[in-house]
């Protein structure tokens, strides 16, 4: 009964938190473009872009600013990324640091710096409004949310989507600068504070492989780190591709074409290859690929979309529907040869060299993987993991993959619910209760001895 009052008042919060409205005296602030203005620690020029004041509807404030920072691209190359930040108005100093991770996206505009009020029923604005004051341990917090690259400030390159140690990197590289910002706009935190990675979908991911980059990076001790709250995350690529395939159903084909285009211009295996040659003919003439470089449709719109260009193209495209929603077959989206290779079959010769390169791709963007430079990942901070049974999107195969790599460092919780059995459902569950649930068992230094898994 608690948990479900506890539910009903979380979804209250996001409903009134709806209806609240922004101050409108935000700031511009011209960036400061200089090449050589980098600081001497290599974290680079944090530069002020805008700031501006939420007013959440109990009437606390948040002061935020999204802000440019200097990290690196696939190629070592120095480019300069965007974040938002936010903290509690009042004259108080944040109790913890979270490191908000946030979903797939597709539009630009659903990037963090380009958060709004409006957007307060979205991943972005549910993790800020744990910077409201209150008595849980999560409340009162410093939050940052990295828009990641091909987002924000960098909307014209190529997201390198689910490049899970480039991604990490960069995370990394946005708190750090986002607590230089915070220190000289507002003072310090306070005496006792830890930072916490949390997200859910590639947020998820993005949460744990932050999480095994600040521990081998060694930097817990610099960002007070205790742990990772990761909901369905696609951790393992090469479980998901062959759950996809034993299931004969994809149902956010999107992700497909994001991983390839990605890895192709992001992972030295793929930088021979064009998207196209992974892609069967009839899905690439939907113009999926197209569609995803413009950033200006949500997932939902490319889904949209994509039935729109199967319905006038049956000989192309034929989706199908269960109680999971519509999807369509891998045979439609990848090449024979991807599959067949994926699922331990034979593969001509002249197709071996690209099957192969694509394998070694998934693989090194499985979070568990070798890394360059970094040995094996042993965890020394808890994971508190949530998965929902029946997620249709990112299998729940990630989450038993994640069970049997890390063994003792995982606490696990698994979701199952007749209502909130999809993907997207099961993600308005975790931010409206299970994400704060799981943060305070791990703020409080009770993850390991919690029994949560269910």
């Amino acid at each position: 009964m608690i948990r479900i009052q506890k539910t009903i008042l979380a979804l209250l919060v996001i409903i009134l938190a709806a209806c609240s409205s922004s101050d409108d005296t935000t700031q511009n602030i011209v960036p400061d473009d200089t090449p050589d203005a980098v600081r001497d620690d290599g974290i680079g020029t944090v530069v002020k872009l805008s700031q501006g004041t939420l007013v959440w509807a109990d009437a606390s404030e948040t002061q935020t600013y999204t802000y440019s920072y200097r990290s690196h691209d696939a190629s070592g190359d120095t480019i300069r990324l965007t974040a938002l930040i936010g903290w509690p108005k009042a004259d108080v100093r944040p109790k913890n640091l979270i490191i908000g991770c946030h979903i797939t996206i597709t539009d630009d505009a659903k990037a963090p710096s380009n958060f709004g009020n409006s957007d307060a029923t979205s991943d972005v604005g549910m993790l800020m409004m744990y910077t409201i004051g209150g008595n849980a341990p999560s409340s009162n917090s410093l939050v940052i949310m990295p828009d990641y690259e091909g987002y924000g400030g960098t909307v014209s390159r190529t997201h390198p989507y689910l490049c899970q140690e480039l991604t990490a990197r960069q995370v990394i590289d946005a708190v750090r600068a986002g607590m230089k910002l915070f220190k000289e706009q507002n003072g310090e935190m306070s005496d006792s504070w830890k930072s916490v990675a949390v997200g859910y979908s590639q947020g998820g991911a993005v949460a744990m492989a932050t999480h095994r980059m600040i521990e081998q990076a060694g930097l817990s001790d610099e960002l007070h780190f205790c742990g990772s709250v990761c909901g369905d995350g696609p951790y393992d690529l090469i479980a998901t591709f062959r759950q996809y395939i034993n299931d004969n159903k994809i149902f956010l084909p999107t992700v497909v074409p994001l991983i390839i285009k990605s890895f192709c211009e992001n992972m030295p295996t793929l930088k021979a290859y064009e998207p196209e040659v992974f892609l069967t003919a009839g899905f690439v003439s939907s113009g999926v690929l197209d569609m995803i470089s413009r950033k200006t449709l949500s997932t939902g719109q490319i889904q949209d979309r994509l039935m729109a260009y199967a319905e006038a193209h049956p000989e192309d495209l034929q989706f199908g529907f269960d109680d999971s929603g519509d999807y369509l077959r891998p045979d439609m989206i990848m090449r024979p040869e991807c599959i067949a290779y994926l699922k331990g079959e034979n593969v001509a010769e002249t197709d071996r060299p690209k099957v192969e390169a694509l394998m070694q791709a998934l693989e090194a963007n499985t979070i568990w993987a070798p890394w360059a430079g970094y040995g094996e990942w042993q965890p020394q901070h808890p994971i508190m993991a949530f998965h929902s049974v029946t997620d249709e999107v990112v299998p729940f195969v990630n989450y038993l993959q994640a069970l049997d790599y890390c063994q003792q460092y995982v606490n696990g919780r698994r979701f199952s619910s007749s209502f909130f059995n999809t993907h997207t459902t099961a993600g308005y569950m975790f931010f409206g209760y299970h994400c704060t649930d799981l943060m305070d068992i791990l703020l409080q230094g009770k993850a390991s001895v919690a029994n949560i898994d269910q």
